[in-house]
């Protein structure tokens, strides 16, 4: 880890020691620094350093003033693909291996595939769902000639026994021909982007709120091109009309009573935005998102 001698506070905003480890912690924090399977720009391997850099300059604070003081966050590292085909068991076993709930830092939306394997083995036999939060749905069966491509990950997750009914996909406005009958026949939950203009998010919040509510556990995993490439210049593939900041915080902060079990951010490629905004942006993610289980663990 690059340590920032103007730092104002320490790591994960003071929430993190070396000694912390999985059991003794809230929260496990793993980068997974590849963006091999990106169909378009690279620059999301550098999303975890650069995350985790900027961590110094945060307050153990939610916006709404949560206090995370009493938080602890064990910082695993990096675990580095070479060869996505072998080194995505690494990924899986380490998930499944888990005390406590993981955030994963991509790295392309590909890592998600062995997530999504690990959760399931987390919870096995339990009912698993997933907010996806994405301009794009990646549900292709195979993209650029590979099954493992991040425009393939959500197609995995039902592979591996995820039920479509489970699944809340919210910030679309991006389609392949080969995912059209899965979004409209396939018994996903759909929001648009355009759903979320029109109804506002609060209203679109609430309803993937009651449908993830039947589940056991809640894993999210978040494309920072959800964000309209207003707010997240820096990712492989922005898409116009997307989300902005403030309705990704009130999605986040309105799954407050759900049975949160994990997050992954990808797709923040800090190369394609010297400002920064990106990186800045899958940090107050983060933040609100460990404020939801803090709140949880305060009442």
């Amino acid at each position: 880890m690059n340590t920032d001698p103007a730092a104002t506070h320490g790591f994960w905003a003071d929430l993190h020691r070396p000694e912390f480890q999985p059991a003794d912690s809230d929260f496990t924090v793993i980068g997974i620094p590849f963006d091999g399977l990106a169909s378009a720009r690279k620059g999301a391997a550098k999303g975890p350093e650069r995350i985790r850099f900027w961590t110094q300059h945060l307050t153990p604070f939610s916006e709404d003033r949560t206090r995370l003081k009493g938080i602890r966050i064990a910082d695993l590292g990096d675990i580095k693909i070479t060869r996505p085909e072998s080194d995505f068991n690494l990924i899986r076993q380490k998930v499944a291996s888990l005390p406590n709930v993981p955030i994963l830092l991509g790295g392309d939306h590909s890592v998600t595939i062995p997530i999504f394997q690990g959760q399931r083995e987390r919870f096995k036999n339990k009912r698993l769902g997933v907010l996806w939060v994405d301009a794009h749905p990646d549900l292709c069966d195979e993209f650029n000639g590979s099954k493992l491509s991040h425009a393939c990950v959500l197609r995995r997750g039902l592979e591996f026994g995820i039920k479509p009914k489970d699944v809340c996909l919210v910030g679309l406005r991006s389609w392949e021909d080969q995912e059209i009958d899965l979004i409209e026949n396939g018994g996903l939950n759909v929001f648009t982007a355009a759903d979320v203009a029109e109804r506002g998010m609060k209203d679109v919040a609430q309803q993937a709120h009651q449908i993830l509510a039947n589940c056991d556990a809640v894993h999210i995993s978040l494309d920072i091109d959800c964000l309209d490439p207003a707010f997240a210049p820096g990712t492989g593939i922005p898409e116009a009309g997307g989300l902005t900041s403030r309705e990704v915080v009130t999605l986040i902060k309105s799954l407050q009573g759900l049975p949160l079990v994990g997050l992954d951010v990808v797709e923040v490629a800090p190369p394609l935005d010297p400002s920064e905004a990106t990186v800045f942006a899958a940090l107050r993610v983060i933040m609100e998102f460990i404020a939801v289980i803090a709140r949880e663990k305060q009442k």
